[in-house]
């Protein structure tokens, strides 16, 4: 329920739908709310029907019902047997030294040969398994790329599965013309770079070893992308901490006059654990910082940021899905990225049938997801918000977590989104 000056504004979170109703009909929606019950002598049939149709007046059973079927969607996606997803990290090596990095104290592995043979075979030993899909991660996933090349090789060639879909997540530093010839015929689906502010920034935080900036060279290989891989989804993320916020906006304006309407473009806010991972350290971007940086932007009004929420179609992730997996350089599986590298988060190895952590791999499938969560089932932005992250779920419920992961919706953020779009588009209104 939102009031903006004269306007009556109403918001249902089911259908994602956001409408500007008389004082009278808001009225009458109110005296609803409050007796509990809705009187339908009170609306024209039009009105009604609309408001019907548009969730914002709904039965008393709706939620219960809407709660249920998305109950039934999340266990049907998450124990799904015929296809498989796999976090690939060929490498656990990078060519950065990026001072936020939370992989920079890791061992440097990179997958060999016979690893490569165990992941073929793992692959092959899930027999309802028809096809896969794979984000390339890291470290730095292109620093192995001639690793990269033998895995999809393989996969082609040895295994009956089919490699439906490829993401990357890479600094983009070595995506080169050969790394380009090769995903033309091995399409990728999308790649994410990550870009920390203009060329001066950006060169502070994300350099290599020997300290050489790497800002003309990434932008140079975006172009090359692009060019030769038009079909695929290029998405830049620009990490955002609490003391670099300022050149986001000159950021973005540069990209989009680079390469309009070729790109994505979105902050990724910094979230520093502390040692034991049971929180976020004061230095992090909260739930109330990202809403601040927000409002800033569109105070600032130099660039167009899409405030309005999303329904959320999948309610789940590598760590809930029961054929999904992170799978190390040695081998090694895990439910999460963040655990990447941590020996204790280990729940097998490609190389074994038996899971190593039958315990904690059911941690995450059972205690990870939304729908073990009351608080959520009952929570009024559970249609836009994606159920929290698991990995701090299970953090708090087993490693002595204290972590807040609901939306940044239910953290205040919804009513001023809305009145940032309502105001929007009464200002576009008006210029037309």
């Amino acid at each position: 329920l939102t009031r903006k000056n004269t306007a009556e504004l109403r918001y249902s979170s089911i259908t994602n739908c956001f409408i500007n109703v008389s004082e009278d009909v808001f009225q009458k929606i109110n005296l609803a709310r409050k007796n509990g019950n809705i009187n339908k002598s009170l609306f024209s049939k039009n009105t009604f029907e609309f408001l019907k149709e548009a969730k914002i007046i709904v039965a008393p059973t709706a939620d219960d019902a809407f709660v249920r079927q998305c109950e039934i969607d999340t266990y049907i996606s998450n124990y799904a047997s015929s296809h498989m997803s796999l976090s690939l990290a060929p490498t656990s090596s990078c060519n950065f030294v990026c001072p936020y990095c939370y992989e920079k104290s890791k061992p440097n592995n990179t997958m060999s040969d016979s690893t490569i043979d165990s992941l073929i075979k793992f692959i092959n030993g899930h027999e309802q398994v028809k096809t896969v899909g794979i984000t390339w991660y890291g470290g730095e996933p292109l620093v192995a790329f001639e690793t990269i090349k033998k895995i999809v090789e393989r996969i082609d060639s040895d295994c009956r599965t089919k490699l439906i879909s490829q993401d990357i997540v890479t600094n983009g530093y070595n995506f080169n013309d050969k790394v380009i010839e090769f995903f033309k015929c091995h399409p990728l689906n999308r790649i994410q770079i990550t870009i920390d502010g203009p060329e001066e920034e950006h060169n502070k935080l994300r350099k290599l070893a020997n300290g050489k900036g790497t800002y003309n060279r990434i932008i140079s290989n975006i172009s090359s992308i692009i060019q030769g891989l038009p079909d695929t989804h290029v998405v830049i993320r620009v990490n955002i901490g609490k003391d670099n916020q300022d050149g986001y906006s000159i950021l973005c304006k540069e990209l989009q006059e680079r390469f309009p309407n070729k790109i994505s473009v979105y902050p990724g806010f910094i979230r520093i654990h502390d040692e034991n991972q049971t929180h976020l350290v004061c230095d992090s971007m909260e739930q109330k910082d990202a809403i601040a940086f927000y409002e800033k932007l569109e105070n600032e009004g130099s660039i167009n940021i899409d405030y309005y929420p999303h329904l959320c179609q999948k309610r789940g992730c590598v760590a809930t899905c029961s054929t999904a997996y992170v799978v190390g350089p040695l081998g090694e599986l895990y439910k999460c990225w963040n655990d990447m590298g941590n020996e204790e988060m280990i729940v097998g190895n490609i190389a074994s049938e038996k899971l190593i952590r039958p315990d904690l791999y059911n941690q995450y499938m059972v205690e990870g997801p939304w729908i073990s969560d009351d608080d959520c089932k009952k929570c009024f932005f559970l249609p836009i918000c994606s159920g929290g992250c698991a990995w701090q779920r299970v953090r708090n419920k087993f490693h002595g977590g204290l972590y807040n992961f609901c939306s940044i919706y239910k953290e205040g953020g919804i009513d001023k989104f809305l009145k940032l779009y309502y105001n929007k588009s009464i200002a576009l209104n008006k210029k037309s």
